[in-house]
């Protein structure tokens, strides 16, 4: 930190700047002594720089030292740090103190912002006569003139300007240069140290706070971990229970899954032998009309030979008329011949009664042959109707003999299903037992992340005082 003096140059301050010189090395080291020391003992910036800036007026008999700290947003203002030397009011300096305090400097700004912007100390002889300097009607009020104002350094970036005042037209003394150089290094180990405990506090603090939101949200976790833990446990238990039931309603199915297996086997065996006693049915109902038809077609027959016996009987029936009048006539002849003809008489009359017997006999045959041929008649009817109805109960067999396949191939078909479903009910089965074995398994875990999330707790809760203690620690340092 390199940085210039200005001393006045009135009678009385030569004068004092002589004694000074001759002072010597004692002196200086003596001022270097008790700046080091401040800067080395003192916990709080603001009481260093006052003691720094304290010293130094005392030391070249200043009235006044002021500081200005660069502030986040770029600009200077008033630390409120002072200097007051000896013999000096703090009322003399009201108008000239509260006119810095309520100035802001910007970088180039005035004598403060300007020195910000090089780096470099400046001198003023006379603040009251000088162009640019802000501050001039609080200095003339309060009997000021010379000023030096002197940057501090840190990290390569001006942060602090110091200044001084006297009540004296000023001068550089090149001698002091040095010396106040250090001067200034000291305020700003003094603001170094001041950043790096604040650094220190502020990494201490988010350090403490990050591990405190950690251990709240390591609370919070356990906290819902448990509320998760009671949801599963309740959850595991009502599962425990539906599967308990999802059991034996698998149990249960999959009795009636097999019984009815069993039965649509049986029902499968039963429909085949309907079938196969309907498929003889129709064979027997075929063979039955075919013999019906046969038995229509024979009486058909039959009743042609009836007409045909009718004319033969018509024909014997004329042929005994005729032999009856044939005898008749041969009676007539005997009669008439005499007693030559009694012997032919009585040939006539047997004739004449064969006649008639005859002719009775053909009555009673052509009477019992319209008997005959009514009867065969109303037998072809009857058969026809037998073949007709045979016809029918051949075609409702055969109906029945289809519906009776498709039966057997939908009990086919039920069966194949049953025996997949009873399958699936055995695999629906062998799944419930392992649900229950997950239940079981899921309620060892709950148990032990429930002993994990004490754990936690306790652990977050250990963690929490160990951090406190370990900030406390490093904040005593």
């Amino acid at each position: 930190m390199f940085a210039g003096f200005m001393r006045s140059v009135s009678p009385d301050e030569d004068s004092r700047s002589k004694q000074v010189r001759e002072a010597g090395l004692g002196d200086i080291l003596r001022l270097l002594r008790t700046v080091g020391t401040i800067a080395d003992d003192a916990r709080q910036s603001d009481v260093a720089i006052a003691g720094i800036l304290d010293a130094v007026c005392d030391y070249c008999h200043w009235p006044v030292g002021h500081a200005y700290l660069l502030r986040e947003d770029n600009t200077l203002s008033s630390a409120k740090i002072w200097s007051i030397g000896r013999g000096v009011s703090p009322g003399d300096l009201a108008d000239f103190r509260a006119q810095s305090e309520a100035t802001v400097f910007t970088i180039g700004q005035g004598l403060i912002g300007s020195v910000a912007k090089t780096g470099e100390p400046v001198c003023i002889e006379n603040v009251v006569t000088k162009d640019g300097f802000l501050r001039a009607s609080g200095a003339a009020r309060n009997g000021l003139q010379g000023c030096f104002a002197l940057p501090v350094r840190m990290a390569g970036k001006v942060v602090a300007v110091i200044e001084f005042f006297s009540r004296d037209i000023a001068r550089l003394d090149d001698e002091m240069l040095e010396l106040l150089g250090f001067v200034g290094g000291q305020v700003a180990r003094v603001l170094e140290r001041d950043a790096a405990l604040a650094a220190r506090e502020k990494l201490a603090s988010d350090f403490e706070s990050q591990v405190q939101g950690t251990v709240g949200m390591l609370g919070a976790a356990v906290s819902q971990m448990r509320s998760a833990l009671d949801v599963l446990g309740d959850s595991n238990r009502r599962t425990d229970a539906c599967g308990k039931g999802i059991d034996q309603a698998a149990d249960a199915a999959l009795s009636r899954v097999e019984n009815v297996a069993g039965q649509m086997d049986a029902l499968q065996v039963a429909l085949t032998t309907i079938g196969d006693d309907a498929g003889t049915n129709v064979e027997t109902t075929r063979a039955l009309g075919a013999q019906a038809r046969e038995m229509r077609d024979e009486l058909a027959k039959l009743q042609a030979r009836a007409a045909d016996a009718g004319k033969m009987l018509a024909t014997i029936s004329a042929i005994a008329s005729q032999i009856k009048l044939l005898g008749l006539n041969a009676s007539i002849e005997a009669a008439r011949v005499g007693e030559a003809g009694r012997g032919f008489a009585i040939v006539a009359k047997e004739v004449k009664a064969l006649a008639g017997q005859s002719e009775a006999a053909t009555a009673e045959i052509a009477q019992w042959m319209d008997g005959v041929t009514g009867a065969i008649s109303k037998a072809g009817g009857d058969i026809d109707r037998i073949s007709d109805a045979m016809g029918y109960l051949q075609a409702r067999a055969e109906i029945t003999a289809d519906q009776t396949g498709g039966q057997v191939e939908i009990c086919r078909t039920v069966a194949g299903d049953a025996l997949d479903a009873l399958k699936q009910a055995r695999v629906v089965g062998a799944s419930v037992s392992d649900i229950a074995e997950a239940i079981s398994h899921n309620g060892q875990v709950a148990g032990e992340l429930s002993d994990a999330a004490r754990n936690l707790e306790t652990q977050g809760s250990e963690l929490s005082h160990r951090v406190e203690g370990f900030v406390g620690q490093i904040l005593a340092m």
